[in-house]
């Protein structure tokens, strides 16, 4: 894979800052894209877009370090089959929702996949950053540094940010080798109290668990819980056998190719696509309190649940229009965060994210200032402007 020529790089970051500095000069804000398979993520801009879709280059491999640099606009396909051909991958398991999606905006959104309860999130895999702030000015963060902005970890803020920071114009990621192998536990029949009851007791099991998850069945009270287990075949095999040993109910196993599968589902949010008057939701809290979660929001017209990361991730199926402030206040109460991932109607607007505590929110606004002091960079994307 050709790497971008100096000229080619030059021009395309060029024509970013400029306009960058048109925007600021006009105090014009700009929605940041790319492949826009994550556009509805967050509330609604209506706003002109700066395409980063040219900015699509690798600028350096080295598997022997297990570093990767490439340009926002990449495509995750094409990163994954190039470090398949390494034995590599990227261990935080990005969703893709798209044949156009993007490293830029898997790191912009921060997100993750089965896989993060294990291994950690997008954001402890980017280990650098090249940002054009809302001055139209490049600098470098975290590896590779040039110039920094004392304070911040920028590479852990920039993940996350929707594009309400900068725009992203490099991105250094870590590497982690490809398990050998894969296999997955299947124990159908289990109510939610019995498999977060499991999920807990096997999360502290010296195994190497990559996956936990539980799924609906219909609407039935009962479900599927999936235990998946990844490294060398005789490893896994063993392992296997150990989660089975005392576990009751109907048990069966997913052999490489179906666990793939299955946990590519979930990694797609393809078993929780919400109907044309639904809205999926996904909270994240500490694992003990999900059950609390749950029994709390069937208050609020919970249609279907799921979780995922051992626990640590609800998945809520709700009525279109759902008071979304309910749904906020429940999570705040129990020390989690809600963030609605699929929106229902196209005038529903109201808040995606639990709110800030005032001092998160007040840290929050002295980065933003730091970094798009006239607040050019979707400054409704997260939250409502102050």
């Amino acid at each position: 894979m050709a790497k971008p020529t100096r000229s080619n790089r030059s021009a395309a970051l060029e024509a970013i800052e400029v306009q960058v500095v048109e925007a600021e000069a006009a105090g014009t804000p700009v929605e940041i894209t790319g492949g826009r398979t994550k556009a509805g993520l967050g509330r609604r801009d209506s706003l002109p877009r700066l395409d980063v879709s040219a900015l699509d280059q690798l600028v350096s491999y080295e598997p022997g370090e297990l570093v990767l640099v490439v340009q926002p606009g990449m495509r995750l396909s094409t990163v994954e089959e190039l470090l398949a051909g390494e034995n590599q991958h990227l261990a935080f398991e990005p969703p893709h929702w798209g044949e156009e999606a993007t490293v830029g905006g898997t790191v912009a959104c921060g997100l993750s996949g089965p896989r993060r309860f294990k291994v950690g999130a997008a954001r402890d895999f980017v280990l650098g950053i090249e940002l054009v702030d809302g001055r139209g000015q490049r600098f470098r963060a975290g590896g590779r540094v040039v110039k920094n902005v004392t304070g911040y970890d920028m590479s852990r803020a920039l993940t996350g940010s929707f594009g309400t920071l900068g725009v992203l114009t490099e991105i250094c990621l870590k590497l982690w080798p490809r398990p050998e192998t894969q296999a997955t536990l299947v124990v159908d029949g289990c109510d939610r109290v019995d498999a977060l009851a499991l999920m807990l007791a096997w999360a502290a099991l010296p195994l190497e668990i990559t996956g936990l998850a539980y799924l609906p069945e219909g609407g039935s009270p009962v479900g599927r819980l999936l235990a998946r287990i990844e490294g060398p075949e005789p490893a896994v095999t063993a392992q296997l056998r150990r989660l089975v040993e005392g576990t009751a109910g109907s048990i069966s196993e997913f052999g490489e190719a179906k666990s793939a599968h299955v946990w590519k589902q979930l990694r797609e949010l393809e078993l929780f696509q919400p109907g044309a008057d639904e809205e999926l939701w996904r909270f994240s809290l500490a694992p003990a309190h999900a059950l609390r979660l749950v029994e709390q929001l069937e208050g609020h017209g919970l249609l279907r649940s799921g979780l995922d990361w051992g626990g640590g991730q609800v998945w809520a199926l709700f009525p279109a229009r759902v008071a979304a402030s309910s749904l906020h206040q429940i999570a705040l109460l129990l020390g989690a965060t809600a963030w609605r991932f699929a929106r229902g109607p196209e005038d529903a607007n109201d808040e995606a994210f639990t709110p800030l505590s005032p001092g998160v929110h007040r840290l929050n606004q002295r980065l933003k200032q730091a970094m798009d002091p006239k607040g050019i960079f979707s400054p409704g994307r997260m939250y409502r402007p102050d």
